[in-house]
């Protein structure tokens, strides 16, 4: 039997559909290498700048809720499917609560979406996948989505 580099995969999710496309890579490879998929939904207080493109106007309690519900059809389907999914939803600093995470349950892979945003927006809020792939301890898979400019 082959052992696999990737026993425990991480994905962090806030509920964006660059979010979606992740996790569908690492339910993918979860099953693929019968690893243990841990999904950590974050929730994190929205920006003017996000507020101002769209994003975070739902309230925290409607974005939590959604979570709940998506995290339970998953759970629901690593069932049938004989994957471990583990879920939990924290607030915070989605970097830090990822990374923090990934330390304290050992994982080896961590997946993220990756959304382009303007520069001055990744000026002032950077960008999650950027800061994990440059300061994060556990190897980091970034989701692109096809779509090139």
């Amino acid at each position: 039997m082959i052992d696999t580099a990737f026993k425990t995969i991480l994905i962090g999710d806030n509920g964006s559909t660059e979010a979606e496309r992740a996790m569908k890579v690492a339910v993918s490879l979860a099953g693929s290498l019968k690893s243990k998929l841990i999904v950590l939904g974050v929730l994190t207080p929205p920006s003017a700048e996000s507020q101002a493109e769209g994003y975070g106007l739902d309230s925290a309690e409607k974005a939590r809720t959604m979570l709940r519900e998506k995290f339970s059809r998953l759970e629901e389907m690593g069932r049938r499917d004989g994957i471990s999914i583990a879920t939990e939803i924290v607030e915070g600093d989605p970097e830090e609560m990822i990374e923090r995470r990934a330390e304290a349950d050992d994982v080896d892979l961590i997946v993220v979406g990756h959304r382009d945003v303007t520069r001055m927006r990744r000026w002032l809020e950077g960008s999650t996948s950027e800061t994990l792939v440059k300061k994060s301890k556990t190897s980091v898979l970034v989701v692109r989505d096809g779509d090139t400019d």
